[in-house]
């Protein structure tokens, strides 16, 4: 199984749960960021139950690194037309930070289908900081790694979606 990341997973994120799905104070970028946190603990969790319960699976996670498909120049609170820093920075590096949304595929693909692709493994592009480039092993952000905010994500998961 492989679950899609990103970089912001180490970037300002973390489990809010005293407020899980937003629902008094939305931050779109913050949202992204928790969402693309749980992806590598939901990863990692689910392979520490597999081996725990013999279920013999590869569980995995990756991320496309900075693929053109919209997101930073388009997303929440975005736009070609806004005149925030953030946005003209983000303007001026994605010729040179970026790679194609095919590109980015390809750490997922990886992470998918490699045959020395690894449990608990985290892939991504290897170049100017896992934004673009060849795939290769990828850095999981300390925060992911905590088994025991991973645990309690795992069961308040199962209560909210009523599966175990």
């Amino acid at each position: 199984m492989v679950n899609l990341s990103s970089g912001a997973h180490r970037i300002q994120a973390a489990i809010h749960f005293d407020d899980l799905q937003w629902e008094r104070r939305y931050s779109p970028w913050q949202a992204y960021a928790q969402s693309k946190l749980a992806m590598p603990m939901f990863a990692l969790e689910l392979q520490r139950r597999g081996d725990a319960r013999g279920w013999g699976l590869i569980s995995n996670a990756a991320h496309p690194g900075y693929a053109r498909t919209g997101l930073q120049s388009q997303g929440p609170g975005l736009g070609r037309h806004s005149r925030s820093a953030a946005d003209r920075v983000i303007r001026l590096l994605e010729p040179l930070a970026s790679q194609s949304a095919a590109e980015g595929a390809l750490p997922t693909v990886f992470a998918a289908a490699a045959p020395h692709a690894k449990s608990n493994g985290y892939y991504g592009p290897r170049d100017f900081f896992e934004m673009r480039g060849p795939v290769g092993e990828a850095v999981i952000g300390q925060r992911a790694r905590d088994t025991a905010v991973a645990a309690r994500l795992w069961e308040l998961s199962e209560q909210l979606t009523g599966a175990r």
